[in-house]
């Protein structure tokens, strides 16, 4: 079963991409950096990195569709004109 701090810790190597980097450096070390467990961060240094790298690159691109996509935000004042035509 995974912690909380796992958890969180994979989701910011998903992210963000300096943290990823240092982690593929030196992935044990970075992990008990960041709160890990001595076991937690030998069982995350056993991570399959291309994995790592190309599950980072799909949640990258899925953001950038995803912010392609999203509808523009009316302003309160906006919407309620509209509500009155």
């Amino acid at each position: 079963m995974s912690s909380p701090v796992l958890e969180a810790y994979l989701a910011l190597l998903y992210t963000d991409e300096a943290k990823r980097h240092a982690f593929l450096q030196a992935p044990q070390a970075q992990a008990l950096q960041h709160g890990l467990s001595p076991q937690e961060a030998l069982a995350l240094a056993a991570i399959d990195r291309i994995g790592l790298v190309m599950a980072a690159a799909s949640f990258r691109h899925k953001r950038a569709a995803h912010a392609r996509h999203a509808k523009p935000r009316q302003s309160w004042w906006r919407r309620l004109m509209e509500r009155w035509h």
